[in-house]
């Protein structure tokens, strides 16, 4: 059975004034879940193409003053974050694909293997999001050193030396560090959340409402 068939099924129920069935509804919910799940797919990979396209321009502007080897490392940095953003984007575009199968909807066992999928796909999306940290991190440190990143690592690397001299130099570092990990949590939570967990969450809600009407 496709998604046509149930939607047939659903307008002929409503024309008729029969009973709607109650499995039926929830299958419909779930195939409207998973288009906005797709559009959102396609929403994040835009928006990810949009950021690199502007992460290989920035350094250009004078303002930021990357130069040198420091020009170098940056880019070093970023190649190796869309390569591993890579990894979970390969998830999603299967999960995306998998979607597109209408008869996914036809059965509660083939809905709890596209929850699962998901699932998946999001703790992917997650734990690649947190491994890529320290590079947001270094990007981050770059950008708001605006040329004088190369000072600052030499205040870092000679830590002791620097907390004698400029010990205010070394507590906004640190502030500045906790701020930037907060707020990297902060976006990670929020953007798996609102783009694909709540989604997971309604599927999961139709999923034992449909056990529970099968054990009726």
């Amino acid at each position: 059975m496709n998604f046509d068939e149930l939607k047939e099924q659903w307008n002929n129920q409503t024309e008729n004034n029969f009973e709607v069935d109650p499995n039926l509804s929830h299958y419909k919910s779930v195939g409207s879940i998973l288009v906005k799940l797709r559009r959102n797919i396609k929403m994040e990979f835009i928006s990810w193409l949009c950021a690199i396209i502007f992460l290989l321009v920035l350094p250009n502007l004078e303002v930021y003053q990357i130069t040198g080897y420091v020009k170098v490392a940056y880019y070093s940095i970023l190649l190796q974050m869309c390569l591993s953003s890579m990894f979970y984007y390969k998830k999603f575009f299967y999960f995306y694909k998998s979607t597109k199968q209408f008869e996914l909807l036809s059965s509660r066992e083939n809905l709890l293997k596209l929850y699962y999928d998901l699932k998946f796909s999001i703790e992917t999306y997650k734990m690649s999001s947190y491994l890529l940290m320290p590079q947001g991190i270094l990007i981050c440190f770059i950008f708001f050193s605006l040329g004088h990143s190369a000072e600052w690592m030499d205040k870092i690397y000679h830590f002791g030396e620097t907390w004698k001299n400029d010990s205010t130099f070394i507590i906004y570092f640190i502030l500045g560090i906790f701020a930037g990990l907060i707020s990297l949590v902060i976006c990670i939570e929020s953007m798996s959340y609102y783009y694909y967990g709540k989604y997971l969450k309604m599927i999961k809600n139709n999923m034992d409402a449909l056990e529970e009407e099968a054990e009726l």
